[in-house]
């Protein structure tokens, strides 16, 4: 993902209502566990860096490490499943 589609993508997410991003977050990380890709990882790791940048969300300090966290998370889990389709191995399939 480029930098300059991901900060747009940012920018289009953090015009979203928190709970709606709450929401489609929990989607796509429910849609992850089924069909693992680099993609739906990043998407993942946008709507939770939009949650951080958020006006109206995560002012609280424990809030936002916990969002800090799950991004360094999905980040790690990201390269991972990049790794793995450069060699060819999806991976645990359910």
């Amino acid at each position: 993902m480029s930098a300059l589609t991901h900060h747009l993508e940012l920018d289009d997410l953090t015009h979203l209502e928190a709970a709606h991003l709450r929401q489609r977050l929990a989607d796509l990380i429910h849609q992850y566990v089924r069909e693992r890709s680099v993609a739906l990882a990043e998407t993942i790791l946008c709507h939770i860096e939009a949650l951080c940048l958020h006006p109206s969300d995560c002012r609280d300090a424990e809030h936002l490490c916990a969002y800090r966290r799950l991004a360094c998370h999905w980040r790690c889990l990201a390269e991972v499943q990049r790794l793995r389709e450069q060699q060819g191995d999806q991976g645990w399939r359910p």
